[in-house]
């Protein structure tokens, strides 16, 4: 679990799990946590999954990072109330394992796996949708009458792969240490007792 129950935070975690920085098996972990995060960082933006607390995001042994508790997602957030603000989840503790800022080579590389990851999406934007399409008279909650439009919406089709590209560095950079997502973590810290 991202947070401080067992050690003091994630870069401290993956140091006791895989041993200094320098190491093969940080590397190695490093390269899954890397490929793990782009890619759950365009698939929360796209399919709008909230309530990513601390207690809902997991790390497993080979340092892919995992999600858990899919409840929030589409045109619904927990409590009615849209405390999430940022497109994902981009902490100053995710940033360190990847180097502890925004200018070195592995977070340059979760940039670009982004971009990549998100241009492939555009690609297939109709058959995404169209997948959410039956679901809408599913009954559950998260689908209301503007899902699909919110959801095109969030793949910006009318911009060019240039401006797409532009587009998702600049929802990275509005993620990494939100101030909405440092909030809900707090929130949940009080409320639930869950760490961060």
């Amino acid at each position: 679990m991202l947070g401080r129950e067992a050690v003091n935070g994630l870069y401290e975690y993956f140091i006791s799990q895989f041993g200094p920085e320098t190491s093969p098996e940080f590397q190695r972990a490093r390269i899954n946590f890397v490929k793990s995060l782009a890619a759950y960082s365009i698939i929360t933006y796209l399919l709008a999954i909230k309530d990513r607390h601390n207690g809902n995001i997991m790390y497993d042994q080979d340092g892919h990072i995992l999600h858990i508790d899919f409840g929030f997602c589409f045109d619904i957030v927990p409590g009615g109330v849209k405390f999430e603000q940022s497109p994902f989840k981009l902490t100053r503790e995710m940033v360190r394992v990847m180097g502890g800022n925004t200018s070195t080579q592995a977070y340059k590389w979760f940039e670009e796996l982004c971009v990549k990851s998100f241009l492939a999406c555009r690609l297939h934007m109709h058959e995404l949708i169209g997948m959410v399409v039956p679901m809408l008279e599913s009954g559950l909650p998260c689908f209301k009458a503007a899902t699909i439009k919110h959801l095109t919406q969030r793949f910006v089709p009318n911009k060019s792969d240039k401006e797409a590209a532009i587009y998702i560095r600049g929802l990275i950079k509005k993620s990494f240490e939100s101030f909405a997502t440092k909030g809900y973590d707090e929130f949940q810290r009080i409320t639930n007792g869950i760490p961060y």
